[in-house]
């Protein structure tokens, strides 16, 4: 009986050392895609505005190949490095001009708030989420279906005026999705069996979550749309 309890106990400590290894890997490029995101948002404030859009069109085209890689049980997992990095790069190029803009109205303060406060959310919720003894899958269902709100919302905000008060609160309401998006991502790294293969695509959830809530945090602290 000692025997089998001690070979369960190395098999628990196993796992969570392979899985502790494997969350360090996701950071890793996690921080690794924001930074060429930061160097894409400096090449980007100084390209030329008729690229925008197909920038755009890209960037939802390497969207939908990461959701492809993701899902297909035949395409080799080691693509997602690739689209990943890609991925970075290009939201950097199109976000740039949109900095550059509110930098130029004098609202590089806020600029610098709503990345701090952005920082600050991830980290603790990222600890907060991976700590939590609790299995937040049941939150999956009730998140997409908010996520799908907020988009067809903001989609909406681009044909029609919405009012700064309409805007703000859908501003806040998307923080709020993404802080729990946050919150519910690290957990599920820390619950689900997880390999080293899905590291680039669960770097990718944790990249978007983050660039997500940075962007609405700015809208909330500059009042614009």
């Amino acid at each position: 009986m000692n025997e089998i309890n001690s070979t369960s106990e190395q098999i628990n400590i196993e796992k969570r050392t392979s899985k502790q290894i494997i969350m360090q890997k996701i950071l890793n490029w996690f921080v690794f895609s924001l930074l060429l995101a930061a160097v894409g948002a400096a090449i980007g404030s100084k390209l030329s505005p008729e690229l925008f859009l197909p920038l755009i069109i890209l960037e939802v085209a390497l969207l939908v190949v990461a959701i492809i890689v993701r899902r297909s049980k035949t395409i080799n997992k080691v693509v997602g490095y690739p689209v990943l990095l890609a991925f970075a790069l290009v939201t950097g190029l199109t976000l740039g001009p949109t900095l550059t803009y509110y930098f130029g109205a004098g609202l590089g303060a806020a600029v610098l708030m709503a990345f701090i406060t952005a920082a600050i959310t991830f980290t603790t919720l990222g600890f907060v989420g991976a700590k939590m003894k609790k299995d937040l899958s049941f939150l999956s269902s009730a998140l997409f279906a908010s996520l799908i709100i907020l988009i067809l919302f903001s989609f909406l905000g681009v044909f029609l005026p919405l009012g700064s008060m309409l805007t703000t609160i859908i501003s806040a309401g998307g923080t709020i999705i993404f802080s729990l998006y946050i919150l519910y991502d690290f957990n599920q790294i820390m619950k689900r069996d997880v390999e080293l293969a899905d590291v680039p695509m669960l770097a990718l959830n944790l990249y978007l979550d983050f660039l997500n809530l940075f962007l609405l945090l700015l809208r909330l602290f500059t009042g614009r749309n």
